[in-house]
């Protein structure tokens, strides 16, 4: 049996290379980018106003309050015809190019009207206000996002600034799920005595699907050698394939089996983790195979702990790493084992403060749906005391 930052390290190591995928730009969102990007063109493109408002010459309205003569207007997508002299204006909108001439724009608040063509400017602004200046952005050819980069909606309309109709990016893993073990029915159907419904494959997949990538479930594998190794061919054929039960020490327990018989290296099959003891890690080529354990809380914390570090490494995106901090929590924890234990738990932001849910064991996935946190307790360490500190792995 291995510590969890044994497993982890491990896992890194066997980690396979980024792959790079090309595609358009609106289906990079929420990927990672693998290439530096560089602007076509200056941004803004051109001089223009900030603001709707009057282009006018900041020497004429010195000693506001003034009268201007109106001799255009220019609306956004429209090239001003005449160039702003002494005692004139330009009304204008917000976008349009600044006229020749002007070197100010006034908002219209600061303005009232006079008559047809005049204009009174009540407040004296400096020089150069109100204008957006060509390349104060971005200069033609400067990097606009750098390789690495995580793109959200705001990098995706900056990409569409410079004209980036597609884009290289880390490829996303896919990823096969499978249940295991004689017992499960899908969940269309009433469970017989002995018999429960298959929630294993739902709860994983809605956690894979959290992490942006696409999966698809392989249903339910029996307990038998020609079941199992049916399934876990096909589940091969993914970049990662999660399987939960059938990986502990039972007679019917044949994944480890069957996993060895169709090539898959085997790094470890036992972690000092509570819940999850009887995890398996391998790999075939640059496919990953996760076995987690049947219990349904086991394999939801196996999920968040390596599955999902594993996946940010593999897609290039920081942001599926599930943050850490330290809580005072809020009463005494008595039960340390020589296993590190993630414990389901409520984080309160206002007080900083973490409660262990009271739940009944690996089986308990109930009691989990009332956590927002998983509580981390180290192994053989002095029991918690109320208002001790404790680490704590965030799940929302």
């Amino acid at each position: 049996m291995i510590s969890v930052n044994e497993a982890w390290n491990i896992i890194v190591r066997q980690l396979p290379v980024k792959k790079i995928t090309e595609v358009s730009l609106l289906e990079s969102l929420d990927s990672t980018l693998a290439e530096d990007v560089f602007s076509d063109l200056d941004l803004p493109p051109f001089d223009k106003s900030a603001m709707d408002g009057y282009a006018l010459r900041a020497a004429d309205i010195k000693n506001a309050p003034v009268e201007l003569e109106i001799i255009e207007v220019v609306s956004a997508g429209q090239v001003p015809v005449k160039a702003v002299k002494p005692g004139k204006t330009i009304k204008i909108m917000t976008g349009a190019p600044i006229p020749q001439g002007a070197d100010t724009v006034v908002r219209i608040e600061d303005t009232e009207a006079v008559k047809n063509n005049t204009v009174r400017v009540l407040a004296t602004i400096k020089k150069g206000a109100n204008i957006a200046y060509q390349a104060e952005e971005l200069k033609e050819g400067a990097k606009v996002l750098s390789k690495d980069t995580f793109l959200r909606s705001q990098e995706i309309g900056v990409l569409a600034s410079v004209g980036k109709q597609r884009l290289k990016i880390y490829q996303k893993p896919t990823v096969a799920i499978i249940s295991t073990g004689d017992e499960l029915v899908e969940i269309n159907v009433k469970p017989q005595p002995a018999q429960i419904r298959n929630s294993n494959s739902y709860t994983t997949a809605g956690q894979i699907a959290k992490m942006g990538l696409n999966y698809e479930l392989l249903g339910i594998a029996r307990d038998n050698l020609s079941d199992l190794t049916e399934k876990i061919s096909r589940g091969l054929q993914f970049d990662i394939l999660v399987l939960t039960g059938g990986v502990s020490v039972g007679e019917f327990d044949l994944v480890e089996q069957v996993l060895k018989k169709l090539g898959v290296k085997l790094f470890f099959d036992q972690v000092a983790i509570k819940p999850g003891k009887p995890f398996v890690f391998g790999k075939k080529e640059d496919h990953l195979v996760f076995a987690l354990p049947g219990n349904p809380v086991s394999s939801f914390v196996i999920t968040e702990v390596f599955i999902r570090p594993a996946v940010s490494m593999i897609s290039g995106n920081p942001s599926l790493v599930k943050p850490k901090i330290f809580a005072k929590i809020t009463e005494p924890f008595q039960k340390i084992t020589n296993r590190q234990q993630y414990v389901p738990a409520v984080f309160e932001q206002q007080t900083f403060s973490i409660t262990p849910v009271h739940w009944h064991g690996s089986a308990d996935l109930v009691s989990v749906t009332h956590a927002n946190a998983l509580l981390i307790i180290p192994p053989n360490i002095t029991p918690l005391k109320q208002d001790d500190q404790a680490e704590v792995m965030l799940l929302e």
